[in-house]
């Protein structure tokens, strides 16, 4: 028997394995925080620099206004000593330092540098690399005296490098860096200590691999410190006692025993398998079957009743003619075919994945077939629903982009644009960022959902005031669309112990379908009312209403309804799963009435007291 390729022991390989991860995470978290905390200090350095630079010149117009320009050189020194600028000056209208901290340049003209240019409000950032390499941030700020113009203030800053930055921190948290790498030291000697038992039977069942079938298995006990080594040893004792007992014939049997037990083990994983798999003859005819196929062709767990039978015979669906055919051609050409066979079952679609695989003896000839059924009906409805939010979600993301770039682009290109038409404008971008920033929160609260980590932050909440919230919130789109809206609630409402933001977020949204899909001048009410236990809120509407049909799906995530009215309003279908979620978080439920033509009703119980 050719020996196996000996392997490092099983103590090396998880410690190696355990340090790799270890020191990987370590670096890429190193890593990871110096670079973060250096752009995070980078920024706060900006914005410090440009807040002090703005009260310097505020200190300036103030002074030049009191009294003229006598002070200049003093509050320009000032300023750069506040605000640690490398350099602080005053440029004049003529181009020329009226003031600056190195006083040997006052009254020399200003070399206007060359770099990249970024509009911080009214200050000039200026970003560029100096003799020594080093980057350099110059900031700009107009002054103005008695609404004209003086001059500007100029300042510079010098930021420090990367690798400045990395030997700042280095030097300030050696700790840091040294306390893991000794933690995963200790880690890896008491790993290696756990795992010694395992490696030494991992030893002598590598040496029973490479041996030969027909060479005695010599099997040696350990130290019974772990369970593991005790039942390696109880294994031990008892071939020693066969061997006494029947010393000729115990190794014939136990390589005869190995070989049993792996024909079982392959008999008992084909029958587990949940792909229906059939083995045919070289003229078709099943030989073998397992009970999943048995299901998926209709003989329920008769694995039986499929011998000696042909896989075609028993295919759904009354359109396999095509499917046929082709295994057909496939067959007189001994090759592999892989077809779909769609067909219904009790009223839904079905889809099955049909695979036949030519099985050839050692002479390359035809020994027999192999097939391999799989339902992949959801596979499919998965890819639907995929299909339709990806249109869903290009029509959302396509308006408000194409809104926002059409509105900037005429702001842009308008010469003298009145103050008015500047509101109207800006207002309408920031409606699309927000509508677009409204999708993305819904997708990444999908996304929450689903990883299981959408949490709420139960508070004291006056019912009454929430309410109030959402109604305010709606009643724009209730009058942009003359629709009668009517609120009933009794006079006083109980507190509820809630997530706020998620239960307005989830209201809102509820009226918001309810107006979408309500034709103009229809009615929409929000109704209140107060039980022992719990509080009932319902959302009617006059709307185009569900089809009985498709109101169980009317949570599902993606799910929209097929109706063309409704098709013709934007939407993603994630609204309704995310409020569901939101309410079942709370310990409450939703659920869902309609009627085609006459409208719907969404209602919604919170519990009184939170569980």
């Amino acid at each position: 028997m050719p020996r196996l390729n000996l392997q490092r022991g099983l103590p090396r390989r998880v410690v190696a394995c355990y340090l790799f991860f270890c020191l990987a995470a370590i670096c890429w978290l190193v890593v990871g925080v110096v670079l973060t905390t250096h752009a995070a200090f980078s920024t706060r350095a900006q914005n410090a620099s440009l807040t002090q630079l703005a009260r310097a010149a505020a200190a300036i117009e103030m002074d030049v206004v009191r009294h003229g320009q006598q002070h200049l050189q003093q509050l320009v020194c000032r300023a750069q000593a506040e605000g640690d600028f490398s350099y602080c000056a005053i440029v004049g209208l003529d181009g020329k330092f009226l003031a600056h901290s190195n006083a040997g340049k006052i009254g020399k003209t200003a070399v206007d540098v060359s770099g990249e240019r970024v509009q911080r409000g009214d200050a000039e950032q200026v970003s560029y690399a100096d003799e020594r390499s080093q980057t350099v941030r110059e900031y700009r700020l107009p002054l103005t005296a008695e609404k004209e113009r003086i001059g500007a203030l100029q300042a510079a800053t010098v930021e420090p490098g990367h690798w400045d930055f990395v030997r700042q921190i280095a030097n300030s948290a050696p700790l840091a860096v040294f306390a893991p790498l000794l933690l995963i030291a200790v880690g890896a000697v008491v790993l290696s200590r756990q795992t010694r038992p395992l490696a030494n039977i991992e030893d002598h069942l590598r040496h029973v691999a490479q041996s030969p079938l027909a060479e005695p298995i010599d099997v040696a006990k350990h130290r019974p410190r772990t369970a593991a080594a005790i039942g390696w040893n109880r294994i031990a004792e008892t071939i020693d006692q066969l061997r006494q007992n029947d010393p000729g014939d115990i190794d014939s049997r136990v390589a005869r025993l190995a070989r049993d037990n792996q024909s079982e083990g392959a008999q008992s994983l084909l029958m587990h398998l949940p792909d229906g798999i059939a083995v045919t003859d070289a003229q078709g005819q099943i030989t073998q079957a397992n009970p999943a196929l048995a299901a998926m062709l209709g003989q329920g767990t008769n694995c039986d009743a499929l011998v000696g039978s042909r896989v075609e015979k028993h295919l759904p669906g009354e359109d396999t003619g095509q499917v046929l055919a082709e295994f057909a051609a496939a067959q007189s050409q001994q090759r592999s075919v892989v077809a779909e066979i769609t067909y219904k079952a009790n009223g839904e679609d079905r889809c099955l994945r049909v695979a036949r695989y030519p099985r050839r003896q050692a002479s390359d000839a035809l020994r027999g077939y192999l097939w391999n059924i799989r339902d992949i009906t959801q596979q499919k409805l998965a890819e639907q629903m995929r299909d339709q939010f990806i249109g869903a979600a290009t029509h959302e993301l396509r308006t408000p982009l194409a809104n926002i770039k059409a509105y900037a682009e005429t702001l842009a290109a308008m010469d003298e644009p009145d103050l008015e038409s500047q509101k109207e404008f800006c207002n309408t971008i920031n409606s699309e960022a927000t509508r677009l920033a409204r999708f993305v929160d819904d997708i990444l609260s999908i996304s929450s959902m689903e990883a299981g980590s959408l949490a709420v932050e139960r508070q004291a909440v006056e019912t009454k005031r929430l309410l109030s919230e959402v109604v305010e919130k709606v009643e724009p789109l209730m009058k942009q669309k003359s629709l009668a809206f009517d609120v009933s609630m009794p006079a006083k409402l109980p507190e509820l112990r809630v997530d706020k933001d998620k239960i307005v977020v989830t209201l809102v949204n509820l009226l918001g379908n309810a107006a979408k899909y309500t034709p103009d001048g229809g009615h929409v009410r929000l109704r209140v009312q107060t039980h022992d236990d719990h509080l009932q809120i319902d959302v009617e509407d006059t709307g185009f209403g569900i089809a009985t049909d498709e109101l169980p799906s009317v949570f599902e995530k993606f799910f929209r309804s097929s109706d063309k009215r409704v098709l013709e309003q934007s939407g993603t279908g994630l609204g309704l799963a995310l409020a569901r979620e939101v309410i079942r978080l709370h310990g409450g439920d939703i659920t869902a009435t309609s009627e085609i033509n006459k409208g719907s009703t969404f209602s919604v119980t919170l519990p009184l007291s939170a569980r």
